[in-house]
């Protein structure tokens, strides 16, 4: 997910970097004036916005990321270095306070590469300005290091994440999600809202009823499958080792999820 609380998309493999995955949550919308994050849970037609990466060796940037929009949008798709070079950064304008949370970081506000784009070099931040009614900045993450949080089970954690929430990989299994696809349809099933009747808050009951739970709602980076695996066994994990002789993930912290997951 190059971009948080966009559309992510699915690879079978990606290279792990101390951040994180390989280009995940590098950007980050944030508004205009406050710098604070504007995320899916703000306006939800955020996950409309589809980012696609673009690799390609021969490009001085590393290739691109397009981001489009729905058709009926009117908003034309733009393009954005991939892996922008510490020269180019330079010629960007910078932020100090682009807040995730409680966290406040240094980024870049992102400039288009096309001389006739839209907006001219404003045209990212423009363009998505447009989509979303609302004064925003599109921004690439800063040098200075952001730091996870510690947790009691792991005091002295060193964890450096980019603009994910939390921390660098978030992991959920198959079994996961389909009890909980069991659970919404449970809910959206159910008649009446007695003390005895399963419910889940703000659940749209009719749109339910027919759609399917994606795994995407959730945004985990690694998706687990398999014979034997029981639902919500990642809580219980406390490494995960990947491949022959790649190393392992430490699992430090559950991670609760927003009501995104079940709004259409």
């Amino acid at each position: 997910m190059p971009r948080k609380s966009c559309k992510g998309t699915s690879v079978q493999e990606a290279r792990y970097t101390p951040e994180g995955l390989e280009y995940d949550r590098k950007l980050v919308i944030v508004d205009a004036k406050t710098h604070v994050a504007v995320t899916a849970r703000d306006i939800s037609k955020m996950i409309l916005i589809d980012p696609k990466v673009h690799p390609d060796e021969s490009d001085p940037y590393g290739g691109k990321i397009e981001i489009s929009f729905p058709a009926d949008s009117d908003c034309e798709p733009f393009s954005i270095p991939l892996r922008p070079t510490q020269d180019l950064l330079e010629t960007w304008p910078m932020v100090d306070n682009a807040a995730v949370w409680k966290s406040r970081n240094d980024g870049y506000v992102v400039q288009s590469l096309d001389p006739d784009a839209a907006y001219g070099p404003d045209t990212p931040s423009e363009t998505l300005s447009n989509f979303l009614g609302r004064n925003v900045l599109l921004v690439f993450k800063g040098p200075r290091p952001r730091w996870a949080k510690p947790t009691s089970a792991f005091p002295q954690l060193k964890a450096n994440v980019a603009f994910q929430d939390g921390y660098p990989i978030l992991i959920a299994t198959d079994s996961s999600l389909e009890d909980m696809a069991k659970r919404v349809r449970v809910a959206a099933d159910a008649e009446g809202d007695g003390e005895d009747t399963f419910q889940i808050h703000g659940l749209d009951k009719e749109v339910w009823k027919e759609k399917e739970l994606a795994m995407e709602r959730f945004r985990p980076n690694i998706v687990i499958g398999g014979e034997g695996l029981i639902a919500y066994d990642e809580e219980r994990w406390e490494e995960v080792e990947v491949g022959q002789d790649h190393g392992k993930m430490l699992l430090v912290s559950l991670c609760t999820r927003c009501q995104a997951g079940t709004q259409h």
